[in-house]
């Protein structure tokens, strides 16, 4: 039997359905739809038109961000290419070697030529080394007095000759290559040997050269003590297989 029939005009309820409906009025009653105003938005397009706005700044905070970040990137770029880079050091020459590799090839063998006062001091092989060293009588050719000197081969190939009494004075030079010799006994910390003047201990300086006035100059500058001046010069020439001394300053 159906729940509905019409009788008279009038529909009939089964006894159930009164109180569906029942139901259905009380949830209504308390969960009553809000009316639509117009030109204001249900209570879920506000939540959403809300939730957009929130998301674009959020973008908006990131772009921003991501963009300094870019920006500053270029600028450090931009000066470390602008700024001049620095010139590399330059590095100091290399010192100069003392082996015999320094010294200029020796000259053909020739006869030693005699007279103008040319007097035979050492031959070459004997002074092949750097700081080699050779005694010698040297003979003033105005006055033939004999004269006691010293030629030294020097680290950069040359030669230097000078008589071993002291400038005005009556004192005989020495020179020494033990450098632990010329610490102890004359105070000087050479790298280098030196000549000494061992009665008044001045040290004079065979690399190095000296003012002796009025644009003249001399070797064996005073590096230590009270000497009037370098030790007196004497000219010294290869000729062939030997040197020969032939004028005293």
């Amino acid at each position: 039997m159906n729940n509905k029939d019409k009788a008279g005009g009038l529909e009939l309820m089964s006894p159930a359905e009164p109180a569906e409906r029942s139901a259905k009025v009380t949830f209504d009653r308390f969960h009553p739809e809000m009316p639509q105003i117009p030109g204001v938005p249900k209570t879920g397009e506000r939540a959403g038109r809300r939730a957009k706005p929130e998301r674009n700044r959020r973008l908006i905070r990131i772009v921003g961000i991501l963009g300094s970040a870019a920006v500053i990137a270029v600028v450090i770029v931009w000066r470390v290419n602008r700024e001049p880079r620095k010139p590399a050091p330059a590095r100091a020459p290399e010192p100069v070697a003392s082996d015999s590799s320094t010294i200029p090839p020796l000259p053909p063998a020739v006869p030693i030529a005699t007279g103008n006062g040319a007097v035979f001091a050492a031959k070459v092989e004997e002074l092949s080394k750097p700081w080699a060293a050779k005694k010698f009588t040297f003979v003033e050719p105005l006055t033939d007095e004999q004269i006691n000197a010293l030629v030294i081969r020097l680290p950069a190939g040359g030669l230097w000759a000078f008589a071993l009494k002291e400038p005005y004075g009556n004192c005989n030079l020495e020179f020494i290559t033990d450098l632990n010799s010329i610490r102890s006994r004359y105070g000087y910390r050479a790298s280098h040997p030196m000549v000494v003047n061992p009665c008044n201990g001045t040290v004079y300086d065979p690399l190095k050269v000296g003012p002796l006035g009025a644009n003249t100059w001399a070797r064996g500058e005073i590096v230590q003590g009270g000497g009037l001046r370098p030790p007196l010069s004497i000219d010294v020439h290869v000729r062939g297989r030997s040197i020969v001394a032939d004028r005293m300053e």
